[in-house]
């Protein structure tokens, strides 16, 4: 049983897209329909009220009605599997080239349905004329032919008629919209309104002069940008247009003279077009280019290059400018995290890359500044750092004596760390007051990062965790935590959680000889949100250091310093305990700490280094475009779950 096809109402309209919408759309449509119909001219006639009547006509090769039926009544007609890729020209339209056709997907011809529900069509060829009527339809067919009439008539081509009732656009703006879309071929002229479409009503262009190379010979030079063009962005280069015809094909090369290497972004986006009247006795009889023999060519070539390479690094300037604000904005969050210091050298790193690549693809100067901003963001200061640690923060005769062998550039380092580690402290006094976090993997990992809090000698990057450590956690806390407790994250196999704790090991490998062994361990025990620190905790903590110490590290016993962190201290528990079989084997020692002591100390001391260096170093150089940037307010993203941003 057969069941038929139908079409909805709107069907066509929704099939051609923006082209049912947008009136720019659709004129440009029917002018690409002329193009490929191998037309020299267009003729547009728009008018500026509804209820007028819009006609496109041109003389391109036109169309039988056998063609018609076949191509325009072809719902997504395939002109390249039909027609070829390129265009048939008429022969009494003289065209010096061939030209490649812009339609593909044959939805274009309908575009007279932006304005009504039915258009016509008047097409002739081979002396004959054939006018079609079509109106949107459902049902059967999604457009029908309410009539059609024939008779005879000379010449070629093809009017497309639409009464306007709707999406009228200003005059201005067609004609600025059409100039940027249909320039670069002078043999192919588009009128509107009785008006011919020329370059200087083009939206790109960017620069004119004149140049006189050599006696009379003069030449009009046009740099226009080559993004504000849809159709024949393609042709790049210098364009000669000598007495309104083009001559060969644009090309950055003039009878081998280069005049800009065309694998630059700046040669792949603009075009010059040189216009001139005083050349043509010296062109080739077939328009390919200029007579080999022609002696002003050398200096036409040296102006015009003289012209272009004014004009790249007069543009570089502003794209530059753009590169930079583009490349900082898409990286604000991270810029504001890293030092002044950092900041400066990395406007200085892209600086130097478009100074020297102005036209760089804005993707690699990202890839490039990603890999700096990673690079930034290693250099901790640490080593700086780790020598004020180990200065009494009131000692300030010894403090002053340091920093007098320090630079800005020292300072400028030292202060970022500094302002890293206090925001490492408070996220850890936020998310501690917070009984809901998830320790294992938000809280613990911070903590570790804060090992300088716990003494000046786990102030160093070699704290860490490794195989041997993890060897000993296994056979340790096997003994008091279950399997899957000890296995339970695959991404921290070093951190044993138990039912009201969780617990972490990093060792410093030392050299002893030729032998590098884990010399000191550092225990970090914290508590689960509210929980008392009492006797059975640090005894417990006591027994961790004794098993670790016997179990041994590899070939190892280390020295152990076991903190254990929450929320309060019971006051019958002991807050520091040296642990060993006597005052000359002592191994280890256990600290009862609460998250605000912890907090409070690294506040205090850190606070103390940061103001004792600013008020040293004030006169830190400011960048006017990275504050601009980073001072610009940051739009936070809202909670759609909790109804708060």
């Amino acid at each position: 049983m057969n069941y038929p096809v139908t079409y909805e109402d709107d069907f066509l309209l929704r099939e051609i897209g923006s082209i049912a919408t947008k009136a720019d759309v659709a004129i440009t449509e029917l002018i690409a329909n002329a193009h490929d119909a191998g037309a020299s001219e267009v003729n547009i006639v728009f008018p500026d009220e509804l209820g007028s009547l819009i006609t496109v006509e041109d003389n391109g090769i036109g169309m039988t009605n056998e063609e018609f039926e076949q191509r325009w009544l072809k719902l997504r007609y395939d002109r390249r599997k039909h027609q070829g890729s390129f265009v048939e020209i008429p022969s009494d339209n003289k065209l010096s080239s061939k030209r490649l056709a812009f339609g593909r997907n044959g939805v274009g011809r309908h575009a007279g349905l932006c304005f009504s529900d039915s258009y016509t069509v008047e097409t002739w060829k081979a002396a004959r004329k054939n006018k079609y009527v079509l109106s949107l339809s459902s049902g059967a067919q999604p457009i029908e032919v309410n009539s059609h009439y024939e008779e005879e008539a000379t010449g070629h081509g093809t009017k497309v008629s639409v009464v306007a009732e709707r999406h009228l656009i200003n005059f201005d703006e067609l004609k600025e919209i059409i100039s940027a879309r249909f320039l670069f071929n002078p043999e192919f002229k588009v009128y509107i309104n009785g008006s011919l479409i020329t370059l200087s009503e083009h939206p790109g262009l960017i620069k004119e002069t004149e140049i006189n190379p050599v006696g009379k010979i003069k030449l009009r030079l046009s740099l226009v940008d080559s993004s504000s063009v849809s159709k024949s962005a393609n042709q790049h280069g210098v364009a000669f247009w000598l007495g309104g015809r083009l001559l060969g094909s644009p090309s950055w090369s003039i009878q081998g003279r280069q005049v800009l290497d065309g694998r630059k972004t700046f040669a792949k986006r603009y075009t010059l077009i040189a216009q001139s009247d005083d050349l043509l006795d010296y062109v080739e009889a077939d328009w390919s280019g200029f007579k080999n023999d022609f002696p002003a060519i050398e200096l036409i070539t040296k102006q015009i290059s003289s012209f272009v390479k004014a004009c790249y690094f007069d543009l570089s300037k502003t794209e530059v400018d753009t590169a930079k604000r583009q490349v900082f904005s898409n990286h604000k969050s991270d810029l504001r995290e890293l030092s002044k210091l950092a900041q400066k050298e990395l406007y200085d790193f892209v600086d130097s890359i478009l100074s020297e690549n102005p036209d760089i693809k804005i993707e690699l100067l990202e890839l490039a500044f990603k890999a700096a901003i990673n690079l930034e963001k290693s250099r901790a200061g640490i080593s700086l750092l780790h020598k004020l640690t180990n200065i009494n923060a009131s000692d300030i005769e010894a403090l002053d004596q340091f920093l007098e062998d320090w630079n800005v550039s020292d300072a400028m380092v030292i202060l970022a760390e500094i302002d890293a580690r206090i925001k490492v402290i408070e996220a850890i006094q936020r998310l501690s007051d917070d009984h809901t976090v998830d320790e294992l993997h938000t809280l613990h990992p911070l903590i570790e990062r804060a090992r300088w809090v716990f003494g000046p000698e786990f102030d160093t990057p070699e704290y860490a965790s490794n195989k041997g450590l993890r060897k000993t956690m296994e056979i340790v806390f096997k003994k008091s935590f279950k399997k899957e407790q000890f296995l339970n994250s695959a991404k921290r196999p070093d951190i044993v959680v138990g039912e009201n704790s969780s617990v972490s090991l990093v060792g410093l490998e030392q050299f002893v000889g030729e032998l590098k062994k884990t010399q000191k361990v550092l225990l970090i025990e914290l508590k689960k949100g509210g929980f008392q620190i009492g006797r059975d905790e640090t005894d417990q903590a006591k027994r961790y250091v004794e098993d670790i110490w016997h179990a041994g590290v590899d070939s190892s016993q280390p020295y152990i310093k076991a903190y254990v962190v929450g929320d309060s201290i019971c006051p019958k528990a002991s807050k520091f305990q040296k642990i060993g079989a006597s005052e000359s084997l002592q191994f280890g020692e256990v600290h009862a700490i609460t998250f605000n002591e912890m907090v409070r100390t690294a506040e205090a001391r850190l606070f103390l280094l940061k103001e004792n260096i600013e008020n040293r170093y004030e006169n830190i150089e400011k960048n006017e475009l990275l504050n601009e940037l980073l001072g610009e307010p940051v739009q936070s993203k809202l909670d759609l779950v909790s109804g708060q941003n």
